[in-house]
């Protein structure tokens, strides 16, 4: 008797367990990071609402894996996981910005809706959020308010990057500035961690993000573009 009481009481905290773990749908407005929960030991499967390019901020801490054009299969290598994680819609152009952190309620499988693709997400007060202002530069679409000015500030010398500024854009407590990384040592793989690219300019306000083309320099494409948002 008292073997099949505990044989139920297993069952029935197992059972208690996997209904904890659901799956979660995010309604994303463009506004705010994504929160992508993973585990060590399992995998976290992100589905998107259109096809998109990955670019992690630590790669060698998670294994990705497309299962498909719209689907992304995470697995942690380490216990700890903390990092951001870019991901570039290739339909519409936008911008995705992630926090990938093991300290998030787990889910095994997170969905993602976007019904706003395509348009521009403002901030309360009318302003753009971080990745709508990403987005704009990254496709050259100004919005309203903002002016342009060229420049060819250099903004980084120092191995392995030089960084030289190409346009600034200012809005009223925003800024953006669209640069030219390039790689010092042509002859190496560099990649482009933007967390290891600080490049403060006080007079635009305080350093909000830093996305790029390409996230790695080579040999034969030794250069990217970059795109840097500052706020007040």
């Amino acid at each position: 008797m008292s073997a099949r009481i505990s044989q139920r009481v297993a069952a029935s905290v197992l059972a208690l367990a996997l209904s904890s773990v659901e799956a979660t749908d995010i309604e994303w407005d463009g506004t705010s990071y994504l929160r992508l929960p993973v585990k060590h030991g399992s995998d976290t499967r992100l589905v998107m609402p259109e096809p998109f390019d990955d670019a992690w901020e630590h790669d060698e801490e998670i294994s990705a894996t497309l299962l498909d054009s719209y689907t992304l299969i995470i697995r942690p290598r380490t216990e700890n996981v903390e990092q951001r994680l870019t991901l570039r819609g290739r339909n519409s152009g936008t911008l995705y910005l992630a926090r990938v952190s093991s300290t998030l309620p787990f889910s095994p499988v997170v969905t993602v809706h976007a019904p706003s693709i395509g348009g521009i997400s403002c901030q309360s007060g009318g302003r753009l959020s971080i990745t709508a202002v990403l987005r704009a530069m990254m496709l050259g679409t100004v919005p309203p308010g903002f002016r342009i000015e060229k420049s060819s500030r250099v903004l980084v010398d120092e191995a392995p990057y030089r960084v030289v500024a190409e346009q600034l854009w200012q809005s009223f407590g925003q800024a953006g500035v669209i640069a030219r990384i390039t790689s010092t040592v042509p002859q190496r793989v560099v990649p482009v961690i933007p967390t290891n690219i600080q490049i403060h300019l006080p007079q635009l306000g305080a350093l909000r993000a830093m996305a790029a083309d390409d996230y790695e320099l080579t040999p034969n494409q030794p250069s990217s573009r970059v795109y840097i948002v500052y706020g007040r």
